[in-house]
């Protein structure tokens, strides 16, 4: 915790990051270690986000109106436009769609407030006793988690076919409709062509996330000759640094 606060209250200070390449069959660690240390996790903080829609068992197919117009910040959608849930956890997923995120919780059963407390009730159903979700976007720097926690998160939610499809795919098809006379489409959003990332293939889940107060996190899952690996970066000081990282650890894990 200690090491959370200096990186909000010092937003510049640089840490090393926190890694981990773990095999998740074997319950073997190839390289770095399930570090415990509470840090920001930015956008990995969708996962949970779209983990609580699902497992609500939410109508993936009913419209739902984006009202919210405070979001600004990297989203391809505005208030006003109607889109499907499964829209929205497609374009929090693989655009990392900020507005998308605020939107799935705002039409949550008790609405955002419920919603975050369901993510934080679904944490430590988990085991995730080091986690706490403030907010679903992973704006604030005050959703934190740890390597370990972040292992256990991304094993649930990649159970979902959906979010299995999401890592294959590397744009998002929706049939968004703006709520407006000329009933524009949204069309395609561009996200990380992450079926085939770094040139490897058999990834089954992937997120990333940047923020100050966070730096470059990463989290993978990998499906490769029967057996389930986790790969991920919290804190990372450079974009190259994670990808690195992550070419290194694709490289020990194809090469098993």
């Amino acid at each position: 915790m200690i090491k959370l606060l200096i990186s909000l209250l010092f937003p510049f200070f640089a840490f090393a990051s926190n890694s981990v390449v773990y095999n998740i069959t074997n319950n073997t660690i190839l390289s770095g270690s399930l570090d415990s240390s509470q840090v920001s996790i930015a956008s990995l903080s969708k996962l949970m986000t779209v983990y609580t829609v699902l497992v609500g068992k939410q109508d993936l197919s009913e419209p739902l109106l984006v009202e919210n117009k405070q979001v600004t910040n990297h989203t391809r959608i505005r208030k006003g436009m109607i889109l499907t849930r499964l829209d929205l956890i497609n374009l929090s997923l693989i655009s990392s769609d900020n507005l998308a995120a605020q939107t799935l919780s705002e039409h949550f059963p008790g609405g955002k407030t419920n919603f975050v407390q369901v993510m934080n009730a679904h944490a430590i159903e988990l085991g995730m006793r080091n986690t706490r979700f403030t907010e679903p976007t992973g704006l604030s720097p005050m959703n934190y988690s740890t390597v370990t926690d972040i292992v256990l998160l991304t094993s649930a939610v990649s159970a979902f076919p959906i979010v299995q499809h999401a890592a294959q795919s590397s744009n998002v098809v929706t049939s968004t409709v703006n709520k407006t006379k000329k009933g524009k489409k949204i069309g395609y959003v561009r996200g990380n062509p992450t079926s085939t990332y770094f040139g490897y293939e058999g990834i089954v889940a992937i997120k990333t996330g940047f923020t100050r107060a966070a730096g470059f996190c990463i989290t993978i899952l990998v499906h490769h000759k029967n057996q389930d690996y986790n790969i991920t970066m919290l804190g990372a000081k450079t974009k190259k640094e994670r990808e690195l990282f992550i070419k290194k650890a694709l490289d020990t894990i194809y090469n098993t």
